[in-house]
């Protein structure tokens, strides 16, 4: 009896730990593998990939269509979604898109693959207004964040959590000059948010803060025709669009709170779209590179770019509609018969 009382999750028999760590996130299954050299060879048996996102495509023709685009496989499903007709979509996370009706100033959370809804408040939104949101709004952390209005004197922020009833406001003195906020990510528990004049601030939820990194960036971004911003396991990356030459890739050092230019992305590949970017690490191809999507040839589709080479991807890719796709991260179980 002593000796079972003395077993620990290291003596799970290699059967049992494999079905409990095939249930894992990839993330926490690489956390897993370092436990001991039996969880590491368990956890690389049933360790898959990340699939690579989604794009999703709203027509602008007819309102209730969506075209969703598999870059993996090359693959394209035909949807049609009568709940989101008259609204645009605003942020997507864990599968999930935020939606948004102008007339009704209605928002709400929206899964394309299950077709559940999630009521928000009403909050009326510019044209340009950007919003984030930090996980699946089915999780009790779930926090929407939004930027309402920036004077000379004060910057209004709001936020609010899945269900709830009314918005909270907080009100920041502005230390910048007005401009738009065009990126906001969520990563290591607060809100990046970028404006369309490069400056960068935080809100942090937890003390309901608001914090601007005064650093200039290291490269002249004014003329670009395109800007995005990403995260991967709390690394910030930056990346500015130009027509006539290679994009620049800017990685943020917290220690610093300066911006630093990257040639390599180590593996990553970067998934980039207007309203919000997915990243990606454990994918055999392609690899360091940005996959932008473009319309070519009457159909749309997506091109990458290898940050570590020249490419003149730049010549082919336009800055188009923000609210015209987005990346979403695809259904976790084969139900592609289902979206046929």
């Amino acid at each position: 009896m002593a000796n079972e009382k003395d077993q620990t999750f290291l003596d799970f028999p290699y059967d049992l730990l494999q079905l409990v760590v095939s249930h894992l996130p990839l993330k926490d299954n690489i956390r897993a593998s370092t436990v001991s050299k039996t969880w590491h060879e368990a956890c690389l048996s049933v360790r898959i990939p990340d699939k690579p996102p989604w794009l999703i495509y709203f027509s602008k023709t007819e309102e209730s269509s969506c075209e969703l685009y598999d870059p993996s496989m090359q693959k394209r499903y035909y949807l049609s979604f009568p709940e989101l007709s008259g609204s645009r979509v605003c942020h997507s996370n864990e599968g999930w898109l935020l939606m948004y009706n102008p007339n009704s100033f209605q928002l709400f959370f929206f899964s394309p693959f299950t077709h559940d809804r999630i009521p928000l408040p009403p909050l009326w939104m510019a044209y340009d207004q950007r919003m984030a949101f930090s996980c699946a709004p089915t999780s009790s952390t779930c926090l929407l964040f939004t930027v309402t209005n920036v004077t000379l004197d004060n910057i209004t922020v709001k936020t609010c959590y899945p269900n709830a009833e009314e918005w909270n406001t907080f009100v920041f003195k502005n230390q910048l000059p007005v401009s738009t906020f065009e990126q906001i990510v969520f990563s290591n528990g607060v809100f990046y948010c970028l404006t369309n004049t490069g400056h960068l601030s935080i809100f942090d939820p937890s003390s309901s803060s608001w914090n601007v990194f005064l650093p200039r960036l290291p490269l002249e971004h004014h003329g670009s025709n395109g800007c995005f911003m990403a995260q991967h396991q709390g690394e910030i990356f930056l990346i500015y669009m130009y027509a006539h030459m290679n994009p620049t890739v800017l990685r943020l050092d917290h220690t610093s709170c300066e911006w630093t230019e990257r040639k390599t992305l180590g593996g990553l590949t970067i998934y980039a779209s207007g309203l919000c970017s997915e990243t990606r690490a454990e994918q055999k191809q392609p690899r360091n590179c940005l996959c932008l999507p473009v319309f070519h040839g009457f159909k749309r589709t997506c091109i990458y770019y290898k940050v570590d080479e020249e490419s003149v991807v730049s010549l082919k890719w336009k800055k188009s509609d923000p609210y015209a796709n987005i990346w979403i991260m695809p259904p976790l179980n084969p139900i592609l018969n289902q979206l046929l």
